[in-house]
């Protein structure tokens, strides 16, 4: 089986997580100044930047061709082309094409590279682009140091959160291979008006904590967890990497099959067992699909929590209204842990640069990066897409949907993949997901969840 190392060490964080949705489509920003928001219900305290006349001093020329893994239709796809045709009307020697791939860019973009296909630079979630097209990369150092409009007289490197500067230097092995933004974490998603109802007035720091808040919403007629195919395999993925640490979770992933007998592992699967056998998943669990449950737990608001990413709020905004009251806390701790609470799945977004690119090529790469995502449109997207800020501006505020996890990060000094260990080895990742989906639902036993993992690698 193949082996996926983490290359990740720890990451001292010193601060104050959208999954893009499917399908693809492609698109030629017109330069025209048009633009459009990505919700269709722009107020004024998000209204789009002013669109600057042309810069006769711009020395930008390049045609750019930008491949991103969004989609045009989502509110990252539209901040994103919105800035493509300001920053074009801006510096008129540029002209920007932007191809939308959605998450078919993990398979479509290798090839399309491959071969050749011209494409200047390309977005992604940073793991996939340190992982899939590192042979494709430019070193961005030069860029990292210099100033642009948007940094206020600061270096690139200097205007960004330190954490996801010195993540984006470690996951370059010593070198700039991407300009970082739409930071991303894993965590636990709750409804407060569900928790305020029902008396639960503290959020839960520890597993039998948040067992006996599960308990307090059953007996008060909520369901607590609901979850997806897509994303099922994160609540008891946390428990491991709590349970073990970086180093045994990615060996229960990775390696020949052996670190499944470990006692410890069967115990904590037991947990999920009997957490099931007492209701605390959602009795659509077994069948539900994306984006069904998280639709269910935002309209029937009778499913009380969800573990997913720090993009979840924003894929259901629309369903959710501006009534809906999101709570967050960390994945709690767990019993004889490895991890005291230190670490967390957190990662970003990444934009590179085609290491073939001419040197004319890159300086506009680079400015239209710096301009997407620090100075007015950085602060757009954030608005537009509740997205996390990757400026350390102070004064640019996490947006008020999620502001409840703004100290996810407090007391962080250790990084786990954005995802998780047991998503770096994608062959393996259906079967933990069924597995897990088979014991939530209450059909499959803990030592059976154990023999099916296994399996796997025999």
């Amino acid at each position: 089986m193949k082996k996926v190392v983490n290359l990740f060490s720890a990451v001292a964080l010193s601060l104050c997580f959208l999954c893009a949705c499917g399908g693809n489509s492609a698109t030629t920003s017109g330069g025209d100044g048009s633009v459009k928001s990505g919700s269709g219900n722009e107020s004024s305290e998000n209204a789009t930047p002013e669109v600057k006349q042309a810069d006769a001093d711009s020395k930008l020329n390049a045609d750019i061709v930008y491949w991103s893994s969004y989609t045009e239709s989502s509110n990252y796809g539209q901040s994103i082309k919105a800035a493509a045709d300001a920053f074009m009307k801006e510096n008129p020697g540029v002209k920007i094409s932007i191809s939308f791939q959605g998450t078919d860019i993990s398979s479509t973009l290798t090839p399309a590279l491959q071969a050749g296909n011209n494409i200047t630079m390309f977005e992604a979630n940073s793991d996939n682009v340190v992982r899939l097209w590192k042979d494709y990369l430019m070193d961005l150092g030069e860029f990292y140091e210099k100033t642009y409009p948007q940094t206020g007289g600061k270096s690139y490197a200097d205007s960004i959160l330190p954490a996801y500067e010195n993540l984006a230097k470690t996951q370059g092995d010593g070198k700039y291979v991407y300009f970082p933004y739409t930071p991303q974490f894993l965590n636990v998603w709750y409804n407060k008006d569900i928790f305020e109802e029902c008396g639960i007035t503290e959020k839960p720091k520890t597993w039998d904590e948040m067992m006996e808040v599960c308990a307090t919403l059953k007996k008060n007629g909520y369901t607590p967890f609901t979850s997806d195919q897509n994303h099922i395999d994160y609540n008891l993925s946390l428990y491991l990497e709590r349970l073990l640490g970086a180093e045994g979770t990615n060996e229960l992933a990775n390696g020949d099959g052996s670190a499944w007998d470990n006692p410890e592992v069967l115990k904590a699967v037991k947990k999920f067992e009997d957490a099931a056998s007492k209701g605390y998943w959602a009795e659509n669990i077994m069948t539900v699909v994306t984006p069904e449950a998280q639709q269910e737990m935002v309209l029937d608001k009778k499913i009380a929590m969800y573990v997913c990413g720090s993009w979840m709020p924003n894929n259901v905004r629309e369903s959710a209204g501006d009534d809906f009251r999101w709570g967050s806390f960390t994945y709690p701790l767990v019993e004889n842990g490895a991890d005291d609470g230190s670490s967390l799945c957190y990662g970003c977004y990444g934009i590179a640069i085609n290491k073939n690119a001419t040197a004319e090529e890159a300086e506009a790469c680079a400015a239209f990066a710096t301009y997407l995502t620090l100075g007015e449109w950085g602060d757009y997207m954030v608005k537009n897409c509740n997205a996390i800020p990757i400026t350390n501006d102070p004064n640019v505020k996490w947006p008020e949907m999620i502001a409840d996890a703004e100290h996810i990060y407090d007391g962080i000094t250790n990084r786990w993949p954005a995802h998780g260990h047991m998503r770096t080895n994608g062959d393996f990742l259906p079967v933990f997901q069924s597995a897990c989906t088979k014991l939530y639902g209450g059909k499959m036993t803990a030592e059976e969840f154990i023999a099916e993992c296994k399996a796997y690698f025999k």
